[in-house]
């Protein structure tokens, strides 16, 4: 969970565009490190066993409580604190999809559920929505 084209600092929690850290790396510096405190710079993700960033996840939650629809989209939905976020939006009275290849937890409370491979139903959904624009 995460993106690959952030790398956060682990002390500071500052961050920097990858392709910077890349460049410092192909410089000859070995361990990047934070130009404000020195600590160690890491992809923005959230390794497994790895404890989610309290910030994201209060905002997630805040999020998800005052959204109109949660489009959960590729994932099984059984890592916490992620899976209860499309539960909040329900509390809050958003309708829920899910498009993921298999069925999920919450399968049950989503108001459409889409059993196919999330990439390929996006990129139809993005052509339909396209096509709506330009009419």
């Amino acid at each position: 969970h995460g993106t690959m084209h952030w790398v956060d600092c682990l002390d500071c929690g500052q961050r920097y565009p990858r392709e910077d850290v890349h460049q410092k790396m192909l410089a000859g510096e070995a361990v990047p490190r934070c130009d404000k405190c020195h600590g160690i710079l890491k992809p923005a993700t959230v390794a497994y066993g790895q404890a989610m960033p309290e910030r994201e996840t209060r905002e997630s939650e805040l999020r998800s409580a005052g959204c109109d629809m949660l489009l959960a989209a590729g994932s099984s939905m059984v890592v916490y604190p992620a899976a209860q976020m499309p539960l909040v939006a329900k509390r809050g009275g958003a309708r829920l999809v899910i498009i993921n290849l298999t069925a999920t937890p919450h399968d049950g409370h989503a108001d459409v559920v889409i059993n196919d491979k999330s990439g390929d139903t996006l990129h139809r959904i993005l052509g339909k929505v396209k096509g709506l624009l330009q009419e």
